[in-house]
């Protein structure tokens, strides 16, 4: 037998490993700028922490979950992302009650999704990110993305491209949900299974479809700027007055919604631009979220 990495799986050593290191030293240093500190949660956790604070709806729980049961019949699951896992510490820990706030938090390392291997993307994977939690306020949205674009410019990318858009708060996401559930009704049989699926747990998902047939009629789907309650509204242009200010370019994508259930408000993706102005696609994106510290159980 030929033994051989898992499929998906690879490898690192010689150059790429000290480049991996030093992207992840880069991206340390700049949040340690923003007075982050370093949280280290464990690679394992107990599915419901994915299922409850990923949210159902979402690819990554349907779909790319390493899960499992363990020797005592309780179902574990390899992190697929870092933050319902990061919240959990800070709830079981009670940290909101015994450290300082706002809790400035980042972390580093491996993650696990169970997709179709590509060019730059693998089973097991590294990410690095920032949480910061015990403050609520525009600022704060757009320190996240200044921080995340400053990190990538310290590493040597010349080029970036800062795509954003407000998915609102839970008034504004039920009358965009039913909006969508109207228009997609009337096409879904040209589209793909997953639509199917998404359309019954979440049809904000269908945006976020790689199928290019259903991106053309995700296209005509009604957009959520106008269903932005008043508070949303404001706090959404709050967001790119702050940017403004800073001179920080950005384009308005009403497409962008991310992967999980948790975003609220404000979301974000920075895309790397090639020398010849090809989108060479996103290197990392982020948000705002609200109630996932309480629907972990504090």
């Amino acid at each position: 037998m030929d033994y051989v990495s898992v499929k998906g799986m690879h490898d690192i050593y010689g150059n790429e490993a000290a480049g991996m290191s030093y992207i992840a030293s880069v991206l340390k240093a700049t949040a340690e700028l923003y007075a982050y500190t370093e949280i280290v949660p464990p690679v394992l956790e107990y599915t419901e922490v994915f299922s409850r604070g990923t949210g159902e709806s979402s690819d990554i729980v349907r779909k790319e979950m390493y899960t499992f049961n363990d020797k005592g019949d309780r179902s574990v699951t390899l992190r697929p992302e870092f933050t319902a896992g990061v919240v959990r510490a800070v709830v079981s820990n009670k940290l909101y009650a015994t450290e300082e706030m706002p809790l400035k938090l980042f972390y580093c390392g491996p993650a696990f999704r169970y997709e179709r291997p590509q060019l730059g993307r693998y089973r097991q994977f590294n990410q690095f990110g920032v949480e910061e939690i015990g403050q609520d306020s525009s600022r704060v949205d757009a320190e996240c993305i200044i921080m995340a674009m400053q990190g990538l410019y310290m590493l040597g990318f010349q080029k970036l491209s800062l795509k954003i858009n407000t998915i609102g708060d839970d008034e504004t996401r039920k009358a965009y949900r039913e909006a969508l559930k109207t228009y997609f009704a009337g096409h879904i049989d040209e589209m793909c299974d997953d639509c199917h699926e998404r359309l019954k747990l979440n049809p904000m998902r269908i945006l976020d479809c790689k199928v290019e047939s259903d991106q053309k009629i995700a296209a005509g789907a009604p957009k959520i700027k106008d269903y932005l309650s008043e508070a949303s509204e404001k706090r959404f242009y709050e967001t790119l007055s702050i940017l403004n200010d800073l001179g920080v370019e950005y384009e308005l994508d009403d497409s962008l919604v991310r992967g999980l259930d948790y975003y609220s408000e404000v979301v974000f993706e920075i895309h790397a631009i090639a020398q010849d102005g090809t989108d060479v696609g996103a290197l990392g994106g982020g948000g705002h979220y609200g109630g996932l510290v309480k629907e972990l159980g504090a």
